[in-house]
């Protein structure tokens, strides 16, 4: 199985739906627990062998971006269930943020795992890369099928890809506030980051 962790998002989240056997998640928030914000993650079982993953980051913060956040977090979930494919979700997802006042540029890494095979189907409306360290190899940023933040007004679908997961691996999806500094470059920070989750690997 492969472990995959939601880590230094700033709302206090309910425990995920349990997995099945040989996958875990974590959860790290990056601020104390009455601050609240935009960020969220969820992560739930959508069939039999598959696993809905979610995470997003609404602009702005306080009870503002919380109220934004919750109503995206509730419909997100909802159509999660309906097991649609990652692309026609965030589709869906564009839809109901454009009904909701102050949703607009909302970031959203949006994933279902098929357990059985390793599959990581995802797209991603603007947020940060996924990173993917499995074990004896170098961390991989997972960038592909990226488009704009929710609400944006774009001519393309959303596009979609995938990736397998080998057994023993790390995923770490996050919100800007893990890799955001005043002294490096973002790009600087996700690579810091991704050496830090791959370097966990051989941690006991």
């Amino acid at each position: 199985g492969a472990s995959i962790a939601c880590c230094r998002v700033s709302e206090v989240s309910r425990a995920a739906s349990k997995l099945p056997p040989g996958f875990a998640v974590r959860y790290e928030p990056a601020v104390t627990p009455l601050e609240i914000g935009g960020d969220w993650y969820d992560v739930l079982r959508v069939g039999d062998n598959r696993i809905g993953i979610i995470v997003g980051d609404c602009v702005g913060r306080g009870l503002a971006a919380a109220a934004v956040m919750g109503q995206l977090r509730a419909s997100a979930r909802a159509l999660l269930l309906t097991g649609a494919q990652p692309a026609m979700l965030l589709e869906e997802l564009d839809a109901v943020a454009e009904l909701i006042p102050n949703a607009f540029c909302t970031t959203v890494f949006l994933a279902v795992l098929d357990t059985e095979s390793g599959e990581f189907s995802y797209s991603c409306a603007g947020h940060l890369p996924a990173i993917l360290a499995a074990p004896g190899k170098p961390h991989t940023l997972i960038i592909d099928a990226r488009s704009v933040p929710l609400a944006v007004q774009r001519k393309a679908s959303r596009p979609q890809a995938a990736v397998t997961l080998p057994p023993g691996s790390t995923l770490m999806l996050y919100t800007d506030g893990l890799v955001e500094r005043r002294d490096i470059s973002l790009d600087d920070g996700i690579e810091h980051l991704g050496k830090t989750v791959a370097g966990g690997m051989t941690l006991t």
